[in-house]
């Protein structure tokens, strides 16, 4: 492996170890809380908006962790509430009431 992948990784982990804890995040700039997932950067996986939304940079840096709640349009529809599963949500259908 080279230097430049090495760093790579170290970076990649660091951001994936930021995010621990099924945080939701949001990127520098805006107020817009995001549903996180895992996605593929240079062949390494990075935390990033679950409804895969452009960043405006290849700086994956820029998101964010918080624990405040999803407000994203896109992650709602796309039935993401939060990153805890990494997965969309079922409903449940209350078929006693």
């Amino acid at each position: 492996m080279t230097a430049l992948h090495d760093a790579l990784t170290e970076s990649a982990a660091a951001a994936r170890e930021r995010f621990a804890g099924n945080r939701n995040g949001y990127l520098d700039g805006s107020d817009t809380v995001h549903a996180v997932q895992l996605q593929s950067w240079l062949g390494l996986k990075v935390p990033g908006p679950g409804c895969h939304v452009g960043t405006g940079s290849w700086d994956f840096t820029r998101f964010k962790p918080t624990t405040s709640a999803v407000t994203c349009g896109r992650c709602f529809s796309a039935g993401l509430r939060s990153s805890t599963g990494g997965g969309l949500e079922q409903l449940v259908l209350d078929v006693d009431a």
